[in-house]
């Protein structure tokens, strides 16, 4: 593995990572106190993956403009799409539109952090 490619590395298993909690590992916990709690886990995630593709790319030197936002399209929608597979593959999994929207809004809070950090 070269030096470029090792930085795809945390990309992917933070993509593999969420994969995996919003599936078959996901535990359903609710805590009145905190309801929101679970939006805020969402967001953090999502912001982690952009981010972690940002840099992968930044530092692999194929990040341009265009691919910025391409990447912002395809974490929001792989967002979408795993409230969609909770719901129509996992038994006591839902899909929940706030969760959706949570999934986009950290990508968004993300894509925003990397921008503000940003120096290529």
């Amino acid at each position: 593995m070269n030096n470029t490619t090792i930085w795809f590395v945390p990309a992917v298993a933070v993509t593999l990572g969420i994969f995996l909690l919003s599936t078959f590992l996901a535990i359903p916990v609710q805590v009145e106190e905190i309801g929101y709690l679970d939006k805020l886990e969402h967001c953090f995630a999502y912001s982690a993956l952009i981010i972690s593709f940002l840099i992968a790319f930044r530092k692999a030197d194929l990040l341009s403009v265009r691919r910025s936002y391409w990447l912002l399209l395809f974490a929001s929608i792989y967002g979408l799409l795993l409230e969609l597979a909770q719901y129509t593959f996992f038994p006591n999994r839902f899909f929940e539109w706030l969760d959706a929207a949570s999934n986009v809004v950290g990508v968004l809070i993300g894509f925003g952090i990397f921008k503000l950090f940003d120096r290529g």
